[in-house]
């Protein structure tokens, strides 16, 4: 993938799939499940937005430059890192994040991250609605740059701690039509969220993969991330979907 560059977010780029005959996801029944699983994801939202423990206000990642598998997993390592009443109000803010580019060695002794990766390169700020953001946002441009057509798969581990039914899984995102910030977007959303709603556990093991669309949903589907479709009027689409392997199913239900 492009390095992240200093400039203004783009438009969703017009994905080369959208000529194309009508995929599953136009059929009723699907976009029917979609609206579904937007509903209950909202649902989630309104029931942790009384045990926020701030204001709600975005996290802010600031990049030196993008590895994806390095990206994903400091999503995981971050979000592990939360206070329970920190963590509620950003699930309660659908896991808000602004995605900026610097170096965190430069920014530490002024702004000191919550999180620094282990290679120095990415550093998360957890949702807080002072000054510290502000200044960021003042200091750094965002995240820019475009996705591969077929980017390569990668590893992520779940959250350290005590491993009760530690399984592997896999993550797989929609990228026809991503920019760059969408792509982080997506990804962030689904493994920050898949965490702080259990779907993504202590020990697992998860092979994120992408595909231009996701025509259909996994039947073991842990969590799926659905949003509107920027580039098709009035529809849904599933830009994201963490399957896990049929053993974990059986022991979670």
């Amino acid at each position: 993938m492009n390095h992240p560059a200093s400039a203004p977010t783009p438009e969703p780029l017009r994905c080369p799939c959208a000529e194309r005959e009508p995929h599953q996801h136009d059929d009723e029944h699907i976009q029917r499940r979609l609206r579904e699983l937007l509903d209950a994801r909202l649902s989630v939202a309104a029931g942790h937005a009384t045990t926020a423990e701030v204001p709600r206000a975005p996290a802010v990642a600031v990049l030196r430059d993008l590895d994806p598998s390095r990206f994903a997993q400091s999503v995981v390592d971050f979000t592990a890192t939360l206070s329970p009443g920190t963590a509620a109000g950003w699930l309660a803010d659908f896991t808000r994040t602004v995605f900026l580019v610097g170096d965190p060695v430069n920014l530490a002794r002024r702004l000191p991250p919550s999180f620094t990766s282990a290679d120095r390169r990415i550093a998360w700020y957890a949702p807080h609605p002072g000054n510290r953001h502000r200044e960021l946002s003042r200091l750094l441009r965002r995240v820019d740059g475009t996705v591969p057509t077929a980017p390569p798969s990668y590893t992520v581990r779940g959250p350290s701690g005590t491993a009760q039914k530690a399984a592997s899984g896999r993550l797989t995102v929609a990228t026809c039509g991503l920019t760059l910030p969408h792509y982080l977007i997506h990804l962030s959303h689904t493994l920050a969220e898949a965490q702080l709603t259990g779907a993504l556990a202590p020990g697992d093991r998860v092979v994120v993969d992408h595909a231009p669309h996701i025509d259909r949903l996994p039947r073991r589907a842990s969590y799926t991330r659905v949003h509107t479709d920027p580039l098709r009027a009035g529809k849904l689409r599933a830009f994201a979907t963490l399957a896990q392997d049929p053993q974990r199913t059986k022991e979670r239900s």
